[in-house]
């Protein structure tokens, strides 16, 4: 218990924590193999401009697959020692880059600041919070594919937000100090979901697929600015 919570805050300081082996290989394999599937299938929400191909739909089409990554027992004492009963689960969405691919900088709950102040602003109000964890299929490798974090990027409000200039937002993160990571397949990034980050291939032609489940503390209504859509109350607390 003692390492669990030196990483915990470590994870707190850092905004983010890289565990290796999260996942067995043959439970890499068999998900990357899925992931691959679904594509075959033509179950993607779509294709972006930056050569993202997104998933939101294979827990509910496969749900004996993706299940087990909803509070997965590598990550389940991170989640648990921040959140305990009140971690729920958010979305389940799944990545395919299957062509050149440079991530704009963002955030995942771009919305936090805002919240942030709005519970200043009140005195019974809480200020959400959310996780995100990022299992990937393939190695990457330096000179093959990254993450990048803005580092402390968690700890203090980045400029031009509200209202976002996206072209000023992405040329005030280009400027900050960054950590770069480089997870393996089976790897697991678990980050706080209002750091900026931005991930990459390097190598165009190499695969590269990953998992992300979002959780989010309650309460945290539906109409906050996160990347994903909410998958509704029922059934979406692994731990309670």
């Amino acid at each position: 218990m003692a390492g669990i919570k030196n990483r915990l805050a470590q994870l707190q300081q850092d905004g983010f924590l890289l565990l290796e082996g999260a996942l067995s290989p043959a439970e890499t394999e068999y998900i990357r193999q899925r992931v691959n599937y679904a594509r075959e299938m033509g179950w993607e929400e779509g294709l972006n401009a930056v050569g993202n191909m997104w998933f939101d739909t294979l827990l509910d089409r496969e749900p004996d697959t993706y299940a087990p990554l909803v509070g997965h027992p590598s990550v389940r004492p991170y989640l648990e020692g921040l959140m305990g009963k009140q971690c729920q689960l958010r979305s389940l969405r799944a990545h395919i880059n299957p062509g050149p691919y440079l991530q704009e900088w963002h955030m995942d709950f771009y919305g936090y600041w805002h919240e942030k102040r709005y519970a200043d602003e009140h005195p019974f109000a809480v200020a959400p919070v959310g996780i995100n964890t990022t299992f990937y299929f393939q190695d990457n490798d330096p000179g093959e594919g990254h993450l990048k974090f803005i580092k402390g990027g968690h700890l203090s409000e980045p400029l031009h937000l509200y209202p976002i200039d996206r072209p000023k937002f992405e040329a005030w993160c280009e400027a900050q100090e960054h950590v770069i990571l480089h997870p393996k397949a089976g790897d697991c990034v678990v980050f706080i979901n209002h750091i900026p980050h931005q991930g990459a291939k390097e190598r165009d032609d190499m695969e590269r697929s990953n998992v992300v489940c979002h959780y989010q503390v309650t309460p945290m209504y539906e109409g906050v600015w996160h990347v994903s859509r909410p998958r509704g109350y029922q059934g979406t607390f692994p731990f309670a």
